[in-house]
C-alpha cells in the first residue's frame, strides 16, 4: 500500500517559503516587475473570507499574494496561483469567477491571475513558449460577450529539459520543487521512484543547496514523492547513509511519522468541522490544534502570546510553524 502524496501541502509550503524563487523561475517577467525590498504579503485569510462569501462555495485557489511594484506606486499587484493536477473543463470559468470577485474587492489594485498545472495533460491549453501557455474563457450571445485569458505555467514543458532544470538548482531552489513534482507524476515503477527520490536528496550537496534550505526541500520531496510502505524502510536506510556522509540530519523517522500524522489529523479535523462552519475554517482549526498538541508535547504549556498568534495566523503560517517545531530548541523558535 502506497502512502498518499500530499501535493497540496507540499506546494503551499514551497510557495510560502520560496515565492520569489517560484516567480523567478516560472514567471521571470513578473518577478522583474516586483520591488523585493518590500516583502510579499500573503492574503490567505482575506481570500478565504471572500470564497466563503460566495454562494457557490469554495473554489480551488491556492495563494493570493500582494506585492509592491518597481515603479513605486502604492497599488498592489495581486497574484493568484492555482495548483491544478488536471485541467478540468470548468477551470477557465472558475478562474474568471475569482478574477471578477477579486477585482470587485480590490478595485484599485492591479490583478494578475497565474495558474500552474502539475499534471501531464495539456487539454484546453493554447501553446505558448518558455513553458507558459494561455487559457481562455469566451462567452458570446448576439452582441453581448467577453473573453478572459490568463497565463498557465505547465510543468510538463520542463520534463524533456530535466538536465537544464538540474543545472538551475544550484541558483534557484525552486527547481528542486519542480523536479520533485515531475518525478511524482512520472509513469515509473515504485523501485525507480525510490531511486530517483534518493538521488534528488543526494544531489543537495552537489547543487550547493544551503543547509537551512535542505530540510525544507527534503520535506517537500518527501510529501510529493510517496512510496509504498515496503519501500519506506529502504528509503530511510538510504537517507541515513546520506546524513552520515554529510553530517546532517534531515528529519528522523519518528519526526516524519509525527509530522504526517499531525497534517492528516488537521485535514481530518477540517473535514469534520467543515460540515458545520466551512471547510477552510475547519482546516485552520485542525492545523492549529495539531500544532498546539505538538508544541505542548515538546515544550510543555503553550504561552498565551503563542495562542494569540495562532488565532491570527493564516494556513500558510500555521504550516510553516508546524514544520519549524521539528527543529526548534525552544517555543520561541517555532513562532518566529
Amino acid at each position: 500500500m502506497a502512502t498518499r502524496s500530499d501535493y497540496d501541502s507540499a506546494w503551499k509550503d514551497a510557495l510560502a517559503v520560496y515565492f520569489p524563487e517560484f516567480l523567478q523561475m516560472l514567471r521571470p517577467q513578473t518577478h522583474a516587475r516586483i520591488d523585493w525590498t518590500h516583502p510579499p504579503k500573503f492574503l490567505d485569510k482575506e481570500l478565504q473570507a471572500l470564497i466563503r462569501s460566495s454562494a457557490r462555495g469554495r473554489l480551488l485557489v491556492d495563494k493570493l499574494v500582494a506585492v509592491r511594484l518597481q515603479d513605486g506606486q502604492d497599488a498592489l499587484l495581486l497574484i493568484h496561483v492555482e495548483i491544478q493536477t488536471k485541467c478540468d473543463p470548468d477551470f477557465a470559468m472558475r478562474m474568471l469567477d475569482y478574477h471578477v470577485r477579486l477585482k470587485a474587492n480590490y478595485p484599485g489594485s492591479r490583478l494578475l491571475d497565474l495558474a500552474v498545472l502539475t499534471g501531464r495533460s495539456r487539454r484546453g491549453l493554447d501553446y505558448g513558449c518558455l513553458g507558459a501557455d494561455l487559457m481562455s474563457y469566451t462567452y458570446e450571445e448576439e452582441d453581448c460577450g467577453l473573453t478572459f485569458k490568463f497565463p498557465v505555467m505547465h510543468l510538463e514543458w520542463w520534463r524533456p529539459r530535466i538536465v537544464e532544470l538540474s543545472g538551475l538548482a544550484s541558483s534557484n531552489p525552486f527547481a528542486v520543487v519542480v523536479m520533485a513534482q515531475l518525478e511524482a507524476t512520472s509513469r515509473t515503477h515504485p523501485e525507480e521512484r525510490l531511486a530517483r527520490k534518493v538521488e534528488l536528496v543526494r544531489h543537495f550537496e552537489q547543487w550547493g543547496i544551503k543547509r537551512d534550505n535542505r530540510r525544507m526541500l527534503f520535506r517537500v520531496i518527501d510529501a510529493m514523492m510517496s512510496l509504498p510502505q515496503h519501500l519506506e524502510r529502504a528509503f530511510a536506510t538510504a537517507l541515513k547513509k546520506i546524513e552520515q556522509e554529510h553530517e546532517m540530519t534531515y528529519v528522523t523517522s519518528v519526526e516524519r511519522v509525527e509530522l504526517r500524522r499531525a497534517k492528516d489529523k488537521g485535514r481530518k479535523k477540517g473535514r469534520e468541522e467543515g460540515r458545520e462552519e466551512g471547510r477552510e475554517e475547519g482546516q485552520l482549526r485542525g492545523i492549529a490544534k495539531s500544532l498546539t498538541e505538538l508544541t505542548v508535547l515538546k515544550f510543555g504549556v503553550l504561552p498565551d502570546w503563542a495562542k494569540a498568534r495562532m488565532e491570527q495566523a493564516d494556513e500558510a503560517t500555521l504550516n510553516q510553524w508546524l514544520l519549524r517545531i521539528l527543529d526548534a530548541k525552544r517555543v520561541e523558535d517555532v513562532f518566529v
